[in-house]
């Protein structure tokens, strides 16, 4: 990622580079949450697991 050269010195320039890249590093496996209605669906479908499962 470029980062721009207005206003910073060079050693400003780096730590702000390597701020980008611990940031992509740190981000890079990074998932949303699931949503609520997944959340509920999924708690559904166990439960529906579980009640079948006991007849």
């Amino acid at each position: 990622m470029r980062v721009p050269s207005i206003g910073l010195t060079r050693d400003e320039r780096h730590i702000v580079e390597e701020g980008y890249r611990l940031a992509e590093h740190m981000l890079r496996n990074y998932q949303d949450p699931p949503s609520l209605a997944a959340t509920l669906g999924k708690w559904l479908k166990q439960l529906r697991l579980m009640v079948l499962a006991r007849d």
